[in-house]
């Protein structure tokens, strides 16, 4: 037997402040809705005001086939004597980074939803294809991102139904940043360094609690540029910056005081070149970021606060000027803080991040010579090399785990930074004299 498709036009007259009440529709199963704004639907708008000028309407369009669906209408309590929480959805005003908060809370829920009873006008399942038909599931994580999402929705730190994912697993519609729930990101990203540059989902990287369109702009580190930058890029894997921050203008980069460029106090930080892109996509061309990029060549952005020359700008082991002082705002290229000359205490030494890290920040690092050093130094080797230390009177440090590293070989420092055993091979490639000599302290002469 054919079906017959009925059409139901429920006009509901919109309340205005506190006259009248709230009017919830009920018994909406099995029914398909259809927004009053999809074309051909638009006319209704005009239909409707042709006979009631002064009206303003709510209306469902409700298509459904065989039997009508009963359908009743519950009068609620006086609009006027509800006000919804502070910052709650439903005030109508439009927020750029959560649409959602401009929809009414009738849209979604009957009456007086609560986060335990959230009250969907339907199921939770079908409630965002609504407004978003044709989008499925997507952008699921990886295989054992996705084993973590699961876990957590069976131990009900997140949304879902039987292990299963929902739109709700992902997306928090209330006091939230681009409807992204952050419990979700935190258990996909969790054991990894989470790269939130560009990313919509990763917020909370960075910022503290939701960001909503005309309130303050809070920070995970407050106001701290450069502890905020550094709570990743310290970090092991993480590719570590090779410039100097928190250091005021020389004689050779006082350009950057004249430049507006954002400092702190005078002082370098990591946003006074970096102009991070936030939620929007980054330009290829520039991938890290440069303030006012992209360059075609990177050098031009470095020459707007560096004088033009190669050898004066870019070079950390240029570390001592022409009056023979110490240029302490090189150290601070590899140490945390600049270093006293006479001490060799951990604390005196520290330094930004492992060495071979420092120095790949600059320098092309492959495997030399012939094959990877970077290898702990046990038995006969070690042995050697304590021999040719104290014959020579040359230090060849080792990393704090015993390994070979780069400056084992090569001395970081200029030529008159360091005295005694440590000043050794200062200036040059190499502590030891030439090239000839450089497997000698392990391997011996053969």
């Amino acid at each position: 037997m054919r079906s017959v498709l009925l059409v139901l036009l429920l006009l509901i007259p919109t309340v205005c402040g506190g006259a009248g009440a709230e009017k919830v529709i009920r018994g909406l199963g099995g029914t398909k809705v259809i927004r009053s704004t999809e074309p051909p639907h638009t006319i209704l708008n005009d239909a409707c005001v042709a006979c009631h000028p002064k009206e303003k309407f709510d209306y469902w369009l409700l298509i459904y086939k065989g039997k009508p669906p009963v359908l009743t209408i519950d009068r609620g309590e006086v609009a006027g004597d509800r006000s919804a929480p502070a910052g709650m959805p439903g005030t109508g005003k439009t927020n750029r980074y959560n649409s959602h908060d401009a929809l009414a809370c009738n849209f979604c829920h009957f009456e007086n939803p609560t986060e335990a009873s959230p009250r969907f006008i339907v199921d939770v399942g079908d409630l965002c294809k609504l407004c978003h038909p044709a989008v499925g599931m997507h952008h699921l994580p990886d295989a054992p991102g996705t084993a973590r999402v699961k876990k957590a929705i069976l131990e009900k730190r997140l949304p879902g139904r039987d292990g299963e994912f929902l739109c709700t697993t992902c997306h928090k519609t209330h006091d939230s940043t681009y409807s992204m729930r952050q419990t979700y990101a935190e258990t996909i990203e969790e054991g990894r360094v989470p790269d939130p540059h560009g990313s919509r989902m990763l917020c909370f990287a960075c910022h503290a609690g939701r960001i909503r369109e005309g309130e303050e702009v809070r920070f995970v580190a407050g106001r701290d540029n450069i502890k905020l930058c550094n709570g990743c890029h310290t970090r092991p894997g993480v590719k570590k910056a090779p410039h100097v921050v928190d250091v005021t203008s020389s004689e050779g980069t006082w350009r950057m005081d004249y430049l507006g460029y954002p400092l702190n106090q005078g002082k370098l930080i990591c946003s006074t070149c970096h102009d991070e892109v936030s939620h929007g996509k980054p330009d290829p061309a520039n991938p890290n970021f440069l303030r006012g990029g992209p360059y075609q060549d990177v050098d031009r952005f470095c020459y707007r606060c560096h004088l033009e020359d190669k050898d004066v700008y870019n070079n950390p082991h240029r570390q001592v000027d022409g009056f023979g002082r110490i240029r302490t705002e090189s150290c601070r290229f590899c140490h945390r803080n600049d270093p006293d000359p006479g001490k060799k205490t951990p604390a005196n030494l520290e330094m930004t991040g492992d060495d071979v890290a420092i120095c790949s920040g600059c320098h092309q690092i492959r495997p030399h010579p012939g094959v990877d050093h970077l290898i702990p130094l046990k038995g006969e080797k070690a042995a050697r090399r304590a021999e040719y230390e104290r014959r020579q009177q040359v230090l060849l440090p080792l990393s704090g785990e015993g390994k070979i590293t780069c400056s084992t070989c090569h001395n970081p420092h200029a030529k008159g930074v360091l005295k005694g055993e440590a000043g050794i091979g200062a200036g040059s490639k190499w502590r030891v004299p030439d090239f000839r000599e450089v497997c000698a302290p392990c391997h011996g002469r053969y």
